[in-house]
């Protein structure tokens, strides 16, 4: 899976506390997913499914997958979050204005679309690419 559709998916799995300030090691999410993470397989065009993990932390959220950095998910506050990924520019989120998903902007790249499918599932699409299917387990 590339850099941008894990990154996408990450930014898709938050659907389902800043970092301000001094920092202990017990401010930080733990370097693998508590037993309380809620599960996704994640399927990307042409790949095989990956198991990837959502768990509250603070104010937000942290995204494990098996051999990838973890992504970070920190509410704005206003009803969408920031990502930010281990060396990486800063994404953000925001609700559609039809309620039917969400649109992840970034600077260095085009807009996505997260769109909910009946079932519980989500549809990442990146324009001009196909589809990355996330079900939850």
């Amino acid at each position: 899976m590339s850099g941008k559709t894990v990154c996408g998916v990450g930014l898709a799995l938050m659907v389902l506390g800043g970092l301000g300030g001094c920092a202990s090691d017990a401010d930080f999410p733990p370097a693998q997913p508590p037993a309380a993470a809620v599960h996704f397989k994640v399927t990307a065009p042409g790949e095989f499914p990956v198991d990837v993990y959502l768990s509250a932390w603070g104010e937000g959220y942290v995204i494990h997958s098996p051999g990838r950095p973890p992504i970070y998910l920190i509410s704005d506050k206003k009803s969408g979050f920031i990502v930010q990924r281990p060396g990486e520019a800063a994404s953000f989120v925001a609700p559609r204005s039809d309620g039917n998903g969400w649109n992840i902007l970034s600077a260095d790249g085009p807009g996505i679309i997260l769109m909910k499918q009946e079932g519980g599932s989500w549809i990442l699409q990146p324009p001009g690419e196909l589809p990355t299917l996330i079900v939850p387990q």
